[in-house]
């Protein structure tokens, strides 16, 4: 299936709202992820998982809330804790917030707040990525988080 399938198999479900889920067993899964991308854009809750299966075939599993309750935030220098702890709203129920270098500290002043507040840390995940400046490399570490709450 091309992805403009996918959207439209989607959003069938997530139109009338219902949770759209869907399993397959497949080596080219990338128009199934970009049309589940395209949603987590419009906020919707998007959970992906892979599982390994007897056939030696992997299975991908999709499933996508109907309600928009999903933030991404990548955090800006600019930022601090406190506007973006403002700005979340009640209906949100999923964060996944990222910053590198310098705004490490931030990331982290949020994800202590929240969980503070009852939420729930679902994943971190600390990476680096390199730029090339000139003659060397400069290494960002990042921090990663998805956050929840009920």
């Amino acid at each position: 299936m091309q992805k403009h399938d996918w959207m439209a198999k989607m959003s069938s479900s997530l139109d009338n709202g219902h949770i759209f889920s869907e399993t397959v067993k497949t080596k080219t899964p990338a128009t199934l992820l970009f049309a589940c991308d395209a949603w987590r854009r419009r906020k919707h809750d998007v959970v992906i998982s892979i599982e390994a299966n007897q056939s030696g075939e992997s299975s991908l599993s999709v499933v996508i809330h109907p309600k928009k309750s999903s933030i991404d935030l990548t955090i800006r220098r600019t930022e601090t804790s406190e506007d973006i702890l403002k700005s979340i709203r009640q209906t949100t129920k999923k964060i996944r917030i990222r910053g590198c270098g310098s705004v490490v500290n931030t990331v982290y002043q949020v994800i202590d707040s929240l969980i503070n507040q009852g939420w729930y840390l679902e994943q971190t995940m600390l990476n680096s990525s390199t730029h090339k400046h000139s003659v060397h490399n400069q290494v960002n570490t990042t921090l990663q988080a998805v956050l929840r709450r009920g």
